[in-house]
């Protein structure tokens, strides 16, 4: 009743909902209530797969936090001893499950959980290289800038674009573009040093940065 007087009264707001999940039952009352999106997804069941495919849910699946627990969880100290069996066991679920629920036809957004890794750009580099072993580097782009920018609905709050989508290089869209050196349809190593290669920063349709 509770999650569903939460979804209830954002939608009313028109507010997107999104839950930090980890367990399949908790993911499956999200769900049902109507939530946005789940982030993480840890343990998530089939059921849950299904009712997201059903209702249109998107899942963030945040791999490199996954990872990243594991690891820190090696570390002597990090993590209190109570903590330590559960990160290690758990860390790599969120990419295991992440695998099964894509192939699933689960949709799909993009994030990184940012507080579970120092640098915010390399951790985004990681997490968008971790999806690209699952699809397509074209496809993980796509994830991180259309499927993002149909999610966060932000077009109708950018006027002047007359609702134009999102993350999308299309006639009316706000002109964000970057250009970088390499070809990020066929792979992503121009995010392991972006200040190296990248060229071009485009915002609204001005040049914010330019190195051609």
């Amino acid at each position: 009743e509770e999650v569903n007087a939460i979804v209830q009264a954002a939608k009313d707001y028109g507010f997107h909902t999104a839950a930090h999940a980890h367990g399949a039952e908790g993911m499956k009352r999200a769900v049902l209530a109507g939530i946005t999106t789940i982030e993480h997804g840890t343990l998530m069941s089939e059921e849950v797969m299904d009712l997201m495919k059903e209702k249109g849910t998107y899942l963030v699946a945040t791999i490199i936090a996954g990872r990243s627990a594991a690891e820190f969880a090696k570390i002597p100290g990090y993590y209190h001893p109570l903590v330590v069996p559960k990160a290690l066991a758990i860390g790599s679920k969120i990419q295991e499950n992440f695998g099964k629920a894509y192939k699933r036809g689960v949709p799909i957004a993009f994030g990184t959980d940012i507080l579970m890794a120092p640098g915010k750009t390399a951790t985004q580099g990681k997490q968008l290289a971790k999806l690209a072993q699952f699809m397509s580097p074209l496809e993980a782009l796509r994830v991180a800038t259309g499927n993002n920018g149909k999610l966060l609905a932000l077009a109708g709050e950018r006027a002047p674009y007359g609702g134009a989508p999102l993350g999308y290089i299309t006639p009316g869209a706000p002109a964000d573009v970057l250009l970088v050196e390499g070809n990020p349809e066929r792979d992503l190593s121009f995010l392991v040093d972006p200040a190296r290669t990248l060229r071009l920063i485009v915002k609204d349709g001005r040049i914010h940065k330019r190195t051609i």
